[in-house]
């Protein structure tokens, strides 16, 4: 294969935004199960191949378009494993399926660089290759560094990670992973060395701690120096898992998956505690806990700070009128309208019909103005009921005098918000009622 075509591969795997596997099973029962399973978990194209044959003239026709390959090695054209060696060729990522597990399969299928192989016994194998596949589409958007000095070590552990997909980023000492860590806080998991020069991999390791919480990044923690108690040591100054050097391919991919579906698992649930269901905005908790964090910045700081509220115009007679189901609809279109207008602000869905907001923008025009932009885009709104559109009304309570804590504040803010409702609706009311702006 030529260089030129393994780059263009490289950049159409770069611009993937869906899943589109290449199945190569000679068994159909087999190949449509594990076709459903795969879809019901990624929302995938699988492209189904049942003979070498098959998937050969699909590799030359659309090799490029596949995110990875899943192949039985015994097909009924090709028995000893040739499928391995045409998708490799084809600059395939594979994950081979396979009844037959020695020592000799497993070494030979490591060498030649697939990702990983599934035995076949029974059907848990194929819910564990469909949790693997799952794992390895989310892994292109994970960034991972590896912190070692040795040039050797550091390169053989990217070259593992990357065959998982997973972005990877090098450090060669404590002193400058806490430098890249700073500036690409969006890393997800870190493997780290003991033996390091300026700050030691333990010394690292509880450095990250004071700002970085295990619930969201992940550091295995890892020596070949034979320390007494290392990975004790490593434990208790926060690492969430420990790995002893040398290490095979498949102990370190295992770990660090491991590590990465806890995280995901947990993301998962701090999602359903702070998110609301209908509108996927952030819920009454969310919106408590991060908000009173702002208001104590801002007081502390003295920065320009609005908080407000908005309560949906005669949503009772919508929901009468209607029926409930559309009033769902219409809080989904309105706090859509509200995320899209205050991106980057804190927003939040408070409870019925009522939504909270608390918009940072260092310039109370500019906080004006925001509010203003979101009162027009609420008046555009018209949402479809069978034949006919409906208009929807909000109205709006601001403050931007901090009084106390978010509660305080928060309640000025509802009684703005009261005025507003009695005062013909459809309004902003700001402090003192200064400012009663139709829209």
């Amino acid at each position: 294969m030529n260089v030129t075509r393994k780059n263009v591969r490289a950049k159409a795997k770069g611009r993937l935004n869906k899943c589109n596997i290449l199945l190569i099973e000679g068994k159909k029962a087999l190949a449509k199960m594990t076709t459903i399973l795969l879809k019901e978990a990624l929302d995938c194209d699988v492209t189904l191949a049942h003979t070498y044959q098959q998937a050969k003239e699909m590799l030359d026709s659309s090799g490029d378009d596949f995110f990875m390959a899943i192949s039985n090695l015994n097909l009924p054209d090709a028995k000893h494993g040739e499928i391995i060696d045409l998708l490799i060729e084809h600059q395939q990522s594979v994950v081979a399926i396979t009844d037959l597990f020695n020592h000799e399969v497993h070494e030979e299928l490591r060498q030649k660089g697939i990702i990983d192989y599934v035995l076949k016994e029974n059907i848990h194998a194929y819910e564990y290759l469909v949790k693997l596949v799952k794992r390895l589409y989310a892994n292109q958007f994970v960034k991972v560094m590896v912190v070692d000095d040795s040039p050797a070590d550091k390169k053989m552990t990217g070259n593992y990670l990357k065959r998982q997909f997973l972005k990877v980023i090098y450090a060669k000492n404590g002193e400058e992973a806490l430098i890249r860590l700073h500036a690409q806080p969006d890393i997800k998991l870190i493997l780290v060395d003991a033996e390091l020069p300026i700050v030691d991999g333990l010394t690292f390791t509880a450095r990250v701690r004071e700002f970085r919480d295990q619930n969201s990044l992940s550091i295995v923690g890892m020596s070949g120096a034979g320390i007494t108690d290392i990975s004790s040591q490593f434990l208790k100054h926060g690492a969430s898992d420990y790995i002893s050097k040398p290490f095979s391919y498949d102990e370190l991919t295992c770990r660090v998956n491991q590590n990465l579906n806890m995280l995901s698992y947990i993301d998962e649930v701090y999602k359903v505690a702070h998110m609301d269901f209908l509108t996927a905005l952030p819920n009454r908790r969310y919106f408590f806990d991060r908000g009173e964090i702002l208001v104590e910045n801002a007081i502390k700081n003295k920065k320009h700070l609005v908080v407000a509220m908005l309560d949906i115009d005669f949503f009772k007679t919508i929901n009468d009128t209607y029926g409930h189901d559309y009033g769902d609809d219409v809080l989904k279109e309105l706090a859509a309208v509200i995320k899209t207008t205050l991106a980057g602000h804190l927003v939040a869905r408070l409870g019925g019909e009522e939504f909270g907001f608390i918009v940072d923008t260092n310039s109370p025009s500019a906080s004006r103005a925001l509010l203003d932009q979101l009162m027009q885009n609420i008046n555009a709104l018209r949402i479809p009921f069978e034949s006919e559109t409906v208009k929807v009304a909000a109205s709006i309570g601001a403050t931007d005098e901090i009084q106390g804590d978010l509660d305080e504040t928060l309640k000025i803010a509802d009684n703005h918000l009261y005025l507003a409702k009695n005062n013909g609706r459809n309004k902003i009311v700001w402090d003192h009622a200064k400012a009663i702006v139709s829209s």
